[in-house]
């Protein structure tokens, strides 16, 4: 029986890269930029694990020493590449996410980026185990995805072959305790284009309703 990530990868990953190459998610990774300071981050390695079009790539090679992208889709490498040639401290490789791959090199960060909903519970456990194995000594995994109260599991809507998962903040509490969780932050997800146009995204949203359907989160952990 093929796993979920394996499935993704061989039908969904590229067409989810053409339906999603025009959203934009660089608030998540403008937060992150506000927790570090700028000389932390230019003796840094990091590497953003879905890449989607690459603007958080782009985006955190103005500030990185090194900055690499894993992705399930040939096309968001491919792409990747064209952003490549007017950097040098960009790389990236084609990988399914949900099993242990051989890294680039190791790193300091390494992002979670908004993907970690179409894995299983098992490839979830398999990604943050190869995170830590490409760590370096007091690393960072920041992770911003899909949120809810309870633990949802439902059949994609693009391939009734897959599933989604929305998760709660339990599952990854329980599911990163070798880590330190250092920040937390929730965000409205249908807000997105909204928060981009904030100056200070450490201004807590008191608007957020309390209905969890439209609940993203961002989280940085520390490696203990």
């Amino acid at each position: 029986m093929k796993k979920q990530g394996e499935i993704y990868v061989n039908n969904d990953a590229d067409k989810w890269f053409e339906r999603n190459k025009y959203s934009n998610h660089n608030c998540f990774t403008e937060y992150l930029t506000g927790i570090f300071p700028k000389s932390f981050l230019r003796s840094k390695t990091i590497a953003e694990f879905g890449v989607g079009r690459g603007n958080n790539i782009l985006f955190l090679s103005n500030y990185a020493q090194q900055i690499d992208g894993y992705d399930g889709s040939s096309k968001a490498i491919d792409n990747l590449k064209k952003i490549k040639e007017s950097r040098t401290n960009i790389d990236g490789i084609e990988v399914n996410l949900g099993e242990e791959f051989v890294g680039l090199r190791t790193y300091d960060i390494i992002i979670f980026g908004f993907f970690t909903y179409m894995l299983s519970n098992e490839e979830f456990k398999i990604l943050v185990e190869n995170s830590k194995r490409l760590l370096n000594r007091n690393g960072y995994i920041y992770v911003y995805d899909f949120l809810s109260e309870t633990m949802i599991e439902k059949v994609d809507s693009h391939n009734d072959k897959l599933k989604v998962f929305k998760r709660n903040i339990g599952f990854y509490l329980d599911e990163m305790k070798d880590f330190y969780l250092q920040d937390f932050k929730l965000w409205d997800n249908s807000k997105l284009n909204e928060y981009m146009s904030k100056d200070n995204q450490h201004t807590l949203d008191l608007s957020i309703e309390s209905d969890d359907y439209n609940w993203t989160f961002s989280s940085l952990f520390k490696l203990r």
